[in-house]
């Protein structure tokens, strides 16, 4: 198995737990995700490489608001690590692993 090369400078934390806001009991639960300063601009990169390339694209189902129910779409996964917490929450850690891809520009160089 080859070394593990992280695509990020620093790990995104993510994590489940009871909805505050949810005043109808339709979502219930909540997920969070808190990307460092740090790891944005590599983890949009890694976001728009993983759009670029075809091989990485899977169908799977979303729901679409306007039609009310499940579509069909091409996408891909960003997978984590986690564990259980108190109370029924999980959380954990995403760092994919860095890939062979060109490199995007720079942060100085983003158009917008």
């Amino acid at each position: 198995m080859s070394d593990f090369k992280a695509a990020l400078p620093q790990v995104i934390k993510w994590s489940t737990g009871e909805n505050k806001y949810d005043q109808t009991g339709k979502s219930p639960i909540s997920m969070s995700l808190f990307v460092p300063v740090e790891s944005a601009f590599a983890f949009a990169q890694y976001v728009l490489n993983m759009a670029d390339d075809e091989t990485r694209h899977k169908p799977g189902k979303i729901w679409d608001y306007s039609s009310n129910c499940e579509i069909e779409v091409q996408g891909f996964y960003i997978n984590g690590k986690g564990r259980d917490g108190q109370g029924g929450s999980s959380y954990g850690n995403i760092n994919p692993q860095s890939t062979k891809w060109q490199q995007g520009p720079s942060e100085q160089e983003i158009p917008f």
